[in-house]
């Protein structure tokens, strides 16, 4: 069971350095950036700073929800990146050989 882990801890190191790579740092960013939107929408609309204007409010939940699903694509987006990195270099053979 050690062993399990030890190879999943390599497995997300080996990740890692594609996940901190420049355009993946701005997905990561931009989708945080979404997802923060979202909530302080919701919390807008929560606690009632607004108004109690029912379209105000339908407004307010139509826009968290857009920004929730561009929050999802985004994500999904890194994470198809990252992982079509990782597979493309593992299969691609060693060009330092110098055959």
């Amino acid at each position: 069971m050690a062993n399990y882990f030890e190879k999943k801890e390599a497995h997300r190191r080996e990740l890692e350095k594609y996940y901190n790579e420049k355009p993946n740092l701005r997905l990561k960013y931009a989708a945080i950036a979404s997802i923060a939107i979202a909530i302080i929408l919701l919390l807008i609309n929560a606690f009632g700073w607004v108004g109690t204007s029912t379209t105000v409010q339908l407004l307010l939940q139509g826009c968290a929800g857009l920004f929730a699903i561009i929050f999802v694509v985004l994500v999904t987006i890194l994470v198809y990146r990252v992982n079509a990195a990782h597979l493309n270099n593992k299969h691609t053979p060693a060009k330092s050989l110098g055959w």
